[in-house]
């Protein structure tokens, strides 16, 4: 070091260093016989950097998105689950398909690691569903079944953090038009495996020849088509200029709800195609709003002393018959279950695990494998107790009240922000939505309740500058 020192000189040394890191920050070192001197890098050559700089960060962003793309699609529960399982026993659980499940717990941590403070902070604005996920942990030290307690409870941690992630990553424009865009991918994925290949695409052995597109299931297959619709209608209302896209495969979905000849999912279609509707008039035209709300109370009144009254005719209307398909059968014995441990449940994801459990008399009574409760609340009560169900219960219900608030001074999210929270709530009556590990539906409703409690800023077509959502202007006026 001595020497190379006094070759320069010690002041030439130090002045070449410093050189050195100014060269490094944006400037050049040029030699000027014993001196040195720093001359500022050309424009032009910093040009180049920050071209450079900028493809990087926009090459990340797209892989970024892209992994969120797959990660809703895997949660979709779409494709692998029907390559991979047998045909002839569709509720067998498959190694390999739940192995495959770590590649996307490992892409959902690296995302929050990325997105950490906005996650935290929408973290920090949703303790109620938190606590919902944390009382499922819990229920380890009750459960029948202890080891399945606890990979479930991981489980439904990393699936509700993927919601959570959803809701601080992007705005409601930016995550109506991602889930959009993968349902509309499932949406033609479907159709391309019913029609060629039906062997797959179409019911097979039970209710042959309905499409059941690319799930396992001719309802879950409809079910998932009447979310489809809903995205589809509420990205063409946040970019009507794309409407030649999401309206044309909005009709698809529509059509092969039809297709899946799924009741439940049929229903849904038409509540959200009226909800829409009703939204639409809440938000544009002032005049309407009263008429609109008492002619919507009297038509649910209406159809509730329908049922009450008449309601074997009003199954027949849909083709049902008052055991709506058997299940009332299957929550008549599960009822008798749940009064043995209805506080605390039998442990979450555990009651159909054991075979000779408290299952098993459930599948006795009924003569045949009963693989789930088909009701959201019921298989909430047996795995986690009346205080699970109570807290799911006070999150829905204030997701409802901010998402009917949005009504008065939210955005173009106005559609999507009450009609999922809705369409969540109805069909967990027929399927097991609520606190569900790896599963899509409950990932949505976790993403956008989060958003709700965060107060997300309502997103406006007309390009006005975002707002606190709490912030009220005066003379605001809906832009449809």
């Amino acid at each position: 070091m001595s020497g190379f020192v006094g070759s320069f000189g010690q002041e030439g040394f130090q002045g070449g260093f410093q050189g050195a890191l100014q060269g490094g920050l944006g400037t050049h070192v040029q030699p000027s016989g014993s001196d040195y001197r720093y001359t500022p890098i050309a424009a032009n050559a910093a040009g180049p950097v920050k071209q450079r700089n900028a493809s990087v960060m926009k090459l990340i962003k797209w892989i970024e998105i892209a992994i969120f793309f797959y990660l809703v699609v895997h949660f979709s529960n779409a494709l692998l689950p029907l390559t991979l399982t047998d045909h002839t026993d569709l509720d067998a659980e498959s190694p390999l398909l739940r192995t495959l499940w770590y590649p996307s717990y490992v892409l959902v941590f690296l995302l929050i690691l990325k997105n950490f403070g906005t996650f935290m902070r929408t973290v920090a604005f949703n303790p109620l569903i938190i606590l919902c996920v944390l009382w499922c942990g819990i229920s380890i030290f009750w459960a029948i079944l202890p080891h399945i307690a606890m990979r479930r409870s991981v489980a439904i941690l990393v699936t509700t953090s993927f919601g959570l992630l959803l809701a601080a990553r992007f705005d409601w424009r930016e995550l109506i038009l991602l889930l959009a865009s993968a349902y509309a991918a499932l949406s033609i994925a479907s159709f391309v495996f019913a029609v060629a290949l039906p062997e797959y695409g179409q019911m097979q052995i039970i209710h042959e020849g309905t499409w059941r597109g690319v799930w396992l299931e001719k309802n879950s297959f409809g079910a998932q088509m009447s979310k489809a619709l809903l995205l589809m209608m509420c990205a063409f209302a946040m970019n009507p200029k794309q409407g030649w896209f999401w309206v044309p495969i909005g009709i698809l979905c529509f059509a092969m709800v039809l297709l899946s000849t799924s009741k439940t999912a049929l229903l849904a279609c038409l509540m959200m195609m009226s909800g829409f509707v009703f939204v639409r008039i809440m938000r544009a035209n002032p005049i309407l709003r009263i008429p609109t709300m008492y002619l919507s109370v009297l038509a649910i009144t209406g159809f509730v002393m329908a049922m009450i009254i008449i309601p074997d005719e009003m199954f027949g209307v849909i083709g049902k018959d008052a055991t709506l398909t058997g299940r009332t059968e299957i929550w008549d014995s599960l009822a008798r279950a749940i009064n043995e441990r209805p506080i605390l449940g039998y442990g979450y994801g555990t009651f159909w695990n054991d075979p000779l459990g408290p299952s098993y008399w459930v599948r006795f009574n009924l003569d045949w494998g009963v693989p789930t409760a088909h009701n959201g609340w019921v298989e909430t009560w047996l795995s986690t107790g009346v205080i699970g169900v109570g807290l799911f219960l006070v999150v829905f219900v204030i997701t409802l009240i901010l998402a009917l608030d949005r009504l008065a001074r939210g955005g173009v999210e106005n559609y999507w922000a009450l009609l999922s929270v809705i369409l969540f709530a109805f069909l967990s009556m027929s399927e097991s939505t609520i606190l569900q590990q790896n599963h899509l539906d409950w990932v949505i409703f976790t993403a956008t309740a989060a958003k709700l409690f965060s107060f997300a800023p309502a997103f406006w077509r007309d390009g006005r500058a975002v707002q606190p959502y709490l912030r009220r202007l005066p003379g605001r006026r809906a832009s449809v």
